[in-house]
């Protein structure tokens, strides 16, 4: 054989390596996420207000008209009390960004990661400073929808699925579930009925209850496009 001809083979090979490599990726947990118990956000303890006109006049003329919110309070624990911001200083900016409203304030806040060290510019007594505050974590309880989600997980197993068929025995099963250390992953299987019910069977990850409801999906598409009788005998009256 010549040289261009094993050239091209293993080409070819290389071609179809690529591809397997690419479907057994793809047929491996991803999208890895913790279950929620509570929500988490950045937390300054501070309560804002727009500033009184009495307190517009006695600002520096070098703050820009409009800018700066007043401090009117703190929230339980407030770290930005802890660190040193006190009742009434009127914030400027929060890191680089000019504070025109409260709620600019807070969306930043929410946005914001705990633990991470921001410059709060201000003014105080007529001064301007700048103050770092740290942020800390402050949890709150799960939404409605989010309730569900974790209710699904915990008594099913798993919170959603998806069931593709190509042809009479070529499938994809897609399902995001509720693994055994915890975490929420989302698994595809893809091939023959017979694969994908082995490959689910060996999923040591997955929940028996999981697997139970993915393979009655799977099998309600056969039974659906095909009778689902196969080779077997339906059952009958006894007579036969």
């Amino acid at each position: 054989m010549s040289l261009f001809y094993r050239l091209i083979i293993l080409l070819m090979l290389s071609s179809l390596a690529g591809t397997a490599m690419a479907e057994d990726t793809q047929r491996k947990p991803s999208q890895e996420t913790q279950l929620k118990h509570y929500n988490t956000y950045a937390y300054m303890g501070v309560r804002v207000d727009l500033l009184p006109k009495a307190m517009l006049a006695q600002l520096p003329e070098d703050v820009l008209v409009g800018q700066g919110v007043m401090v009117s309070g703190f929230g339980e624990k407030s770290p930005a009390q802890q660190q040193g911001l006190k009742r009434f200083d009127v914030l400027l900016t929060y890191d680089r960004h000019a504070l025109m409203h409260p709620k600019k304030f807070i969306s930043l806040i929410r946005n914001d990661k705990a633990g991470r060290t921001v410059q709060l510019k201000l003014v105080r007594q007529g001064k301007i400073m700048t103050l770092p505050i740290t942020l800390t974590m402050q949890k709150q309880a799960l939404n409605e929808d989010q309730l569900d989600y974790q209710y699904n997980l915990q008594t099913q197993g798993y919170d959603g699925m998806k069931i593709k068929q190509f042809s009479k025995d070529d499938f994809q099963a897609s399902v995001r579930y509720l693994a055994s250390d915890g975490m929420v992953r989302s698994r595809t299987f893809a091939g023959t009925y017979k694969k994908i019910q082995r490959d689910i069977y060996v999923a040591n990850d997955m929940s028996m209850i999981a697997k139970q409801h993915l393979m009655q999906a799977i099998t309600k598409r056969k039974k659906d496009e095909d009778g689902w009788f196969g080779n077997m005998m339906p059952f009958t009256d006894g007579v036969f």
